[in-house]
């Protein structure tokens, strides 16, 4: 692996390790109706940082889209979907730079019939 890439891949790493211990005892906002936590959202969505960045990874790997899976068989009401959506709103502010639209298109891409929205800061996720 090139020095830079080789760089890159650890700054992505230690970046998602931050997110993950800092986000460890939030909670999403929806969190009394919801079963959903921002920890599991968190560790199970930490994989496909490579493929949310900016100039990420053409598609995410099987952890990521595992991960996603597990998330989309949780999602069983708005408030679990809320709650998700908030979570993953947190999360994505703590690492960076990443493509929203990239957020969106983790469903389709690990065949989940899950809807995610494109995520930034601005995002109503009760809609």
């Amino acid at each position: 692996m090139p020095k830079a890439a080789s760089t890159h891949h650890g700054v992505a790493m230690l970046l998602l390790v931050t997110t993950f211990i800092l986000l460890s005892s939030c909670e999403a906002e929806d969190s009394e109706t919801s079963t959903i936590s921002c920890p599991k959202v968190i560790s199970e969505t930490a994989p496909c940082a490579s493929f949310l960045e900016e100039d990420g990874t053409e598609k995410p790997s099987q952890s990521c889209c595992e991960g996603v899976k597990k998330l989309s068989d949780d999602a069983e009401t708005q408030e679990d979907r809320t709650a998700i959506c908030e979570c993953l709103k947190q999360g994505l502010a703590m690492i960076g730079k990443y493509d929203p639209k990239r957020v969106a298109m983790l469903p389709k891409l690990c065949e989940v019939s899950l809807t995610i929205p494109p995520i930034d800061q601005k995002t109503d996720c009760s809609k």
